[in-house]
């Protein structure tokens, strides 16, 4: 049977639910999700909480309220970086929601597949015990805010860091040889080029050896490398020698481009069952991008959701933050059912 779409506004009217029952029920179901540690509903705000109501009255109900679900939450990919500002995402959100309730944190991360978030806590007066009862409620709710419906959640305390007098040496002469590298190539008129990470450091305190990734279009190399020799002696540092390795600069910043580009769209989706994502991975070859969104799906989604997800990610590309990344470069976007076969895919 087909229904109007008059027919769905008069349902959604049936369904609409005073402000307290829906609280109260929305409780219920956040409740049951913090004892599971994983939620099983899908968290798109009180219509979605009415279909889970309704389910057990009639088959009508949740033929028609999963289709009205579906359309609630399109998908909305953001920039990581938009007008030259950091923008948050879920992560570094996370981090400052648990500060907020005074707790120092070590570290907010995501693993994908199952998409895990784990907190690592510095505790001073608080136990373990104590930091999960005042947290996982809160966090839980703040994913269920917005959108996250299948995920694990880890707070775990962050293991005691010994006072490494040697690592502080090792980093210390880091900043020094990385502030060689930039003056010396800034000074040969490639202080674009030293912006970018070109030196390291590797080996003990009596090997330490100096690498030096040098762009390939850089005739000068020769001469670059003798000066930061002469200033690496010139300030007694504490150095063996210099390894020089080469490197395409265009290529290494389109690959730094959709490094960016390819975490935005996963990260969009990422915790959210409809779409199973199982993995990123992206190359950059012979100047074109490649970007493989894994899920762990067996079939193809509904062409209605293959539509809003083409959608989304096109609205995306289109965004004047996003050309910027991608200038002119040619790409392949694609997502990957669980057996490797791609079943959306957008090219420029």
């Amino acid at each position: 049977m087909k229904y109007s779409n008059d027919q769905f506004k008069e349902l959604e009217d049936q369904l609409k639910i005073a402000d307290k029952s829906k609280e109260q029920l929305r409780s219920k179901i956040m409740k049951s999700t913090y004892k599971n540690k994983k939620s099983h509903f899908k968290k798109y705000g009180w219509i979605a909480a009415a279909c889970m109501l309704f389910i057990v009255i009639s088959p009508f109900y949740s033929t028609t309220m999963a289709s009205i679900v579906e359309k609630v939450l399109p998908i909305s990919i953001t920039p990581n970086v938009s007008d030259g500002q950091q923008n948050p995402d879920l992560t570094s959100k996370l981090f400052k929601l648990v500060e907020k309730e005074g707790y120092t944190v070590n570290s907010v991360g995501t693993t994908p597949s199952p998409f895990t978030i784990e907190i690592s806590l510095v505790l001073k007066e608080s136990t373990l015990k104590q930091a999960k009862e005042d947290l996982e409620s809160k966090i839980t709710n703040y994913l269920y805010e917005n959108g996250y419906d299948e995920y694990e959640l880890k707070i775990i305390e962050a293991p005691e860091v010994p006072n490494n007098e040697r690592g502080e040496d090792s980093k210390k002469l880091y900043d020094q040889v990385r502030e060689i590298v930039k003056e010396v190539f800034a000074s040969y008129g490639y202080a674009e080029e030293a912006e970018y990470e070109l030196a390291g450091i590797k080996g003990t305190d009596a090997t330490t050896i100096v690498t030096i990734d040098m762009p390939d279009h850089i005739e000068e190399s020769k001469e670059i490398i003798a000066d930061i020799e002469k200033e690496i002696e010139l300030q007694n540092l504490d150095v063996k020698g210099i390894e020089v390795n080469t490197f395409n600069l265009e290529h290494r910043q389109q690959d730094n481009r959709w490094s960016f580009i390819s975490s935005d769209i996963y990260d969009a989706m990422a915790g959210k069952s409809t779409y199973q994502l199982a993995g990123l991975s992206y190359n950059v070859k012979k100047g074109h991008s490649y970007v493989w969104i894994k899920t762990d799906l067996d079939e193809p989604l509904s062409q209605e959701h293959i539509e809003e997800i083409e959608k989304a990610v096109q609205e995306y590309l289109a965004l004047p933050e996003t050309k910027e990344q991608i200038r002119n470069d040619e790409y392949t976007i694609q997502f990957l059912l669980k057996n490797g076969e791609s079943f959306v895919e957008i090219t420029s």
